[in-house]
């Protein structure tokens, strides 16, 4: 089905932060493939309504380690990307698509998952665990911009983590795929 105007909607998700105080997250796992739509059209998305031109097409799930302890994290199908969100003056050294992709994917979806929680703020404990979850899967994945990459997130990736963005999702029935299906 395609419609002009997607419906946008807020997915019912697990608590993917840990509970109480950590000391280390490790032993990053890939659970299933990350599977794209590449929008005929871009999707406004974000409290700027900036465009997006993809979504993720079914729940992408990766594993973790904390202290030990393996927490799964589900990034839900219909969540819009515009990819790794790399500015454009920085792509000479990392691209929107790379080593880091997936990595990105689920460090976005922790950026605004808060949002989608009963009774959550923005945490910077919150904000710490998504970046170094971030580096954990570069690491995996052996990205080679995995240092710059994260040095940025760390440096400026808090005024983005604690603004509100709206909308984030939308229903997978609604979008209209274009030739690439990733």
């Amino acid at each position: 089905m395609s419609v002009d105007t997607p419906r946008y909607v807020t997915p019912i998700i697990a608590d993917p932060y840990p509970n109480g105080p950590w000391q280390e997250i490790t032993n990053f796992r890939y659970l299933t493939p990350l599977h794209l739509y590449r929008a005929r059209r871009g999707i406004p998305f974000g409290t700027a309504m900036r465009g997006a031109d993809y979504v993720v097409a079914q729940p992408y799930r990766i594993a973790i380690d904390i202290d030990g302890i393996t927490k799964n994290i589900t990034v839900p199908a219909g969540m819009l990307t515009d990819l790794a969100s790399v500015p454009s003056f920085a792509r000479a050294v990392a691209g929107r698509v790379g080593r880091h992709l997936e990595a990105s994917i689920v460090h976005d979806f922790l950026y605004i998952a808060w949002q989608d929680l009963p009774n959550r703020s923005p945490e910077k404990r919150d904000r710490k665990y998504a970046d170094l979850i971030l580096d954990q899967g570069m690491k995996a994945a052996q990205s080679r911009v995995r240092m710059p990459i994260f040095r940025a997130v760390r440096l400026f990736g808090w005024g983005v983590y604690k603004k509100p963005d709206n909308p984030r999702y939308i229903d997978t029935d609604d979008i209209e795929p274009g030739p690439a299906i990733i």
